[in-house]
C-alpha cells in the first residue's frame, strides 16, 4: 500500500491522476493526521524542486532551516519505516539547492574596482599598460578608468576625453571603450576615441584592424576599416564615416601635434594647451590664409613661437604668461 500511496502523490502532484485515483488519495488523507502530514511533506518537497536558482546565499540558509524544522517535526512523530522510506527525497532536496548555489559561487563576479587616471590640460601625455598588454596613450584633458582585473568574459574601460589605444588580440574576451553615448567594440587594433569635443560629438578614428561603433544597448552603429573616421552626435543620434588622414588625429599620442591648413587661431589655441599660456593676437584684421604646421611636446615655447614665425607672418612678445602676437 505504501508504495501504491506515493505513486499517487506523485500523480496528484504532477496533475495527472483520474478521478477515481483522486478519489482513493482523499480516503487515504482522511485516515490520520500521519497520513496528511506525509502528503505535506511530499508536497513541500514538489514545490521546492521547482526553483531553478538561488540568487543570493540568505536564500538557500532560509530553505535549509525551514526543511531542517519540517524534517524534525516528521522524525519525531513517523514511524522508522517512514524515515527511512522518504530520508531518499531529503537527499534530492538537498541536492536541489545546492548544486544551484554551487553554480551561483562558480560564476559569481567580485566587486569590479576600478582604477582612474586624470591628465589635467598641461600635464604631459600618460601612458599606461593595462593587466591584459594593453597600451593606452592618454591625451591632456583626459580621464579614464579601468579595473584592477579584467572580467571572464570582456575587457571592459572608461574615458571622458582622448585616447589612443593598441588593443591586445583577445578573440574570447571582447574589449569594450565606454566614451558615454556610445561604446566601442574591439577586436585587436590600434584607434583613438575623443569625447570631449565642444559640440559634443564624439570621434572614433581607426588606424589598423577593425572596431565596431555601437549604441549602449550592444547594437552596431557603424563598423569602421583602417583610415576611417565615425562622428557619433549626441544632439541627432546619427553617425557619419568618411575617410581621414589618421595620422593627422592619432600623432598626437608620439608626442607631435599636427595642422594641416589650419587658421592661425587653430594653432594657437594648441600652443596655449601644450604650454598653459595665454595668446593674444594684435590684429584688426583678421587672418584668413591657412597654414601647415608641426611641433614636438618636448620643443620648448620659444622654439615652438620661433619655428611659427617661419610659416606664418607674425611677430611675438612673452610677457609672463601671456603672449602677444602681432601681424606682419
Amino acid at each position: 500500500m505504501a508504495n501504491f500511496t506515493e505513486e499517487l502523490i506523485v500523480k496528484y502532484l504532477n496533475d495527472d491522476f483520474s478521478k477515481e485515483e483522486e478519489l482513493l488519495l482523499l480516503e487515504w488523507l482522511k485516515e490520520s493526521e500521519e497520513n496528511k502530514i506525509v502528503f505535506l511533506t511530499f508536497k513541500k518537497i514538489y514545490n521546492l524542486r521547482k526553483i531553478k536558482d538561488y540568487s543570493e546565499p540568505d536564500h538557500l540558509e532560509n530553505a535549509l532551516y525551514k526543511f531542517n524544522e519540517r524534517t524534525e517535526f516528521v522524525l519525531k512523530n513517523q514511524r522508522r519505516d517512514f524515515i527511512i522510506r522518504y530520508s531518499k527525497y531529503a537527499a534530492i532536496f538537498i541536492l536541489l539547492i545546492t548544486i544551484p548555489f554551487v553554480f551561483w559561487l562558480a560564476n559569481k563576479e567580485s566587486p569590479i574596482e576600478l582604477t582612474t587616471v586624470k591628465v589635467g590640460m598641461s600635464d604631459p601625455i600618460k601612458t599606461i599598460t593595462l593587466p591584459d598588454g594593453t597600451k593606452v596613450w592618454i591625451n591632456n584633458g583626459s580621464t579614464f578608468s579601468y579595473p584592477v582585473a579584467f572580467s571572464r568574459n570582456e575587457r571592459k574601460v572608461i574615458i571622458d576625453g582622448e585616447a589612443y589605444f593598441d588593443v591586445k588580440t583577445d578573440s574570447l574576451h571582447p574589449f569594450l571603450v565606454d566614451a558615454g553615448a556610445i561604446r566601442v567594440r574591439v577586436y585587436g587594433t590600434s584607434f583613438n576615441v575623443k569625447t570631449n569635443i565642444p559640440n559634443k560629438t564624439i570621434e572614433t578614428t581607426l588606424v589598423k584592424g577593425r572596431v565596431s561603433v555601437q549604441n549602449n544597448q550592444g547594437e552596431d552603429l557603424a563598423r569602421l576599416v583602417p583610415g576611417e573616421i565615425a562622428r557619433y552626435e549626441n544632439k541627432t543620434k546619427e553617425i557619419k564615416v568618411s575617410q581621414v588622414n589618421t595620422e593627422l588625429l592619432t600623432s598626437w599620442h608620439n608626442g607631435l601635434v599636427i595642422f594641416n591648413k589650419a587658421m592661425l587661431s587653430e594653432i594657437t589655441k594648441k600652443i596655449e594647451e601644450v604650454y598653459n599660456v595665454k595668446i593674444i593676437i594684435n590684429s584688426k584684421n583678421q587672418i584668413n590664409n591657412k597654414f601647415n604646421f608641426v611641433f614636438r611636446r618636448t620643443e620648448s615655447f620659444d622654439m615652438v613661437m620661433e619655428m611659427l614665425k617661419f610659416v606664418a607672418p607674425i611677430q611675438y612678445k612673452k610677457y609672463n604668461d601671456q603672449v602677444y602676437i602681432n601681424l606682419k
